[in-house]
């Protein structure tokens, strides 16, 4: 970590225990989209409908173990501030539960729904893992009818 001088008490070097946007954690970070390209790619996947949101899914062949997620949320579902407290309440369940069922190489996009606001935590658990497993890999050897 040579030049590198924290700030805001946060480590700014890459280690092997993961660091992204300046934090250091002792556990494998989420990889987001961030791209306009990147979302579109997606949307050309599979999708998995649910009642609080839809699923997009594409596998990408870059070489990356990690899943890597991403967020929108349209206007139509309400006002900003909704809006953002959907986008949050996906992050919290994405970094904490749902990133360990993710399938490594694979994009994903959630596209939120107002019943995120008022649905349990669980619920939103449950779902997003059910959707994810639904869109599992499909498998390259299996025969084709």
């Amino acid at each position: 970590m040579i030049g590198t001088a924290p700030q805001n008490g946060a480590m700014l070097a890459h280690s092997d225990q993961g660091v992204l946007n300046g934090k250091q954690s002792g556990t494998q970070s989420v990889l987001w989209l961030t791209r306009r390209p990147e979302f579109l790619a997606v949307a050309k996947g599979r999708r998995h409908h649910a009642a609080l949101f839809t699923i997009q899914v594409l596998a990408r062949n870059d070489g990356l173990e990690n899943a890597r997620f991403g967020l929108t949320v349209t206007a139509k579902t309400g006002n900003s501030v909704e809006r953002n407290r959907i986008k949050r309440r996906l992050r919290d369940v994405i970094r904490n539960k749902v990133r360990l069922v993710a399938f490594p190489g694979n994009d994903y996009v959630l596209i939120g729904r107002r019943g995120l606001l008022d649905a349990p935590y669980e619920t939103i658990i449950a779902e997003l893992s059910d959707g994810i497993l639904r869109l599992k890999p499909r498998s390259s050897h299996s025969p084709k009818p």
